[in-house]
């Protein structure tokens, strides 16, 4: 009986995830940040963490949450298993990535970019704190943003990072096209569109990228001319 329940709480919790874009492989996540130049969380998880589960059901399930996420990161969900994954050319299980980033307990996250961590946060955040991190370790990022989170978080700003028009191979093009939720292809310009600013665009056209960057995307790929 205590097995049947417990794969019963696996399988809830991977019915009600409420973020549709999140990744589960670390391999796949990394290489797309580095492609859409956008940092990673890793979320550290388990499916029978209470802590995890409300940062599902209070934070990751709302949608201004999500839309700093969409915009500015990449997601990728990590729970203790034997599946296998690379991360900077080792080859890890799931599990053993715990101990290579030293997690001692669920939820933990951690914030990282190209080839260096940022920050770990460890534990569970209320929703505005964690919307207000993340936007913090965006100005630290792209702005070298010195003060503490105390005052930042004292302050009214929302912040994304600047557009960015990135060319890219087509390998590279398809490896997001095929990988990431989050992403269109846009061939034309068109000013009828309904434009959504949180997603990352592919287009072939360096006129549809600028069109797409004036209308406030934060993220264009450009398919390169062979």
């Amino acid at each position: 009986m205590k097995k049947i329940s417990f794969l019963l709480i696996i399988m809830l919790s991977i019915l009600v995830f409420s973020y549709e874009y999140t990744f589960y492989d670390l391999e796949t996540a990394y290489k797309i940040s580095l492609i859409e130049n956008k940092p990673l969380i890793i979320y550290f998880s388990s499916p029978t963490c209470i802590y995890c589960k409300k940062f599902e059901d209070e934070v990751l399930s709302d949608e201004k949450f999500q839309n700093i996420l969409r915009a500015s990161y990449i997601f990728v969900k990590i729970n203790p298993n034997t599946k296998k994954t690379k991360f900077l050319g080792e080859e890890f299980t799931n599990r053993e990535l715990f101990n290579v980033f030293g997690v001692r307990g669920t939820p933990t996250f951690v914030f990282w970019n190209k080839d260096q961590g940022i920050t770990t946060i460890p534990g569970f955040l209320p929703l505005n704190d964690f919307k207000k991190a993340l936007m913090y370790v965006l100005r630290y990022l792209y702005e070298d943003y010195q003060e503490s989170f105390d005052d930042y978080a004292s302050k009214n700003d929302f912040y994304l990072g600047a557009p960015e028009l990135i060319p890219v191979n087509k390998e590279d093009f398809d490896f997001v096209l095929n990988n990431d939720k989050n992403v269109e292809v846009v061939e034309s310009i068109d000013e009828e569109k309904n434009i959504d600013v949180y997603k990352t665009y592919l287009t072939y056209s360096k006129d549809v990228g600028e069109f797409l960057k004036s209308k406030g995307v934060l993220r264009i790929l450009l398919l390169e001319e062979n």
